[in-house]
């Protein structure tokens, strides 16, 4: 019972989440930690972690809530719920806004989206940075990395692997 319900709140916040996959992380920490308590905040931070150091992050990131749920059946259960609703509302998105991009609607809606996408991203920037950035050199490893990835051209993978690095000598 716990896997379809797992399948339903991924199925619904996978199909109503606008803004790319990181504007879902405040929802899904309130099912999964808050609501149904399957993960502790430090289990849900370590969810996200493992989900940046591979390919397709979110979908590490719900396969690791899967399986923490119901082991390997839960992991692709969760794999399955979160891709669904994508296939079914790009196939049907696609299909329409290139008829209807152009109406004031459409474009109004487009406008408005974008700063509620912001402010998703925001509130994962702050519960994120509660739980992570614990003291002076986890405060200097996120400050390097924001200077690193808005100034440089510098891999985001190469500076999570050097931040990994670098916490595990010294933190």
């Amino acid at each position: 019972m716990e896997l379809l319900k797992m399948a339903g709140i991924l199925f619904v916040i996978n199909a109503l989440t606008i803004g790319g996959g990181y504007a879902m992380i405040p929802m899904l920490q309130r099912e999964f930690v808050n609501n149904y308590h399957w993960l502790t905040n430090k289990e849900f931070i370590d969810a996200i972690a493992i989900g940046q150091v591979t390919p397709g992050p979110l979908t590490v990131m719900n396969a690791f809530l899967g399986f923490k749920i119901g082991g390997l059946a839960g992991a692709l259960i969760a794999m399955a719920a979160s891709y669904l609703p994508c296939i079914i509302i790009v196939t049907l998105v696609t299909k329409f806004y290139l008829r209807y991009k152009e109406l004031w609607l459409v474009m109004a809606s487009f406008a408005g989206i974008k700063p509620a996408i912001v402010g998703l991203l925001a509130a994962v920037l702050i519960f994120l940075s509660q739980s992570s950035i614990t003291g002076s050199l986890t405060k200097g490893i996120a400050v390097v990395s924001f200077a690193l990835l808005t100034f440089t051209k510098i891999d985001p993978s190469l500076i999570i692997i050097a931040s990994g690095i670098i916490g595990a000598f010294l933190l």
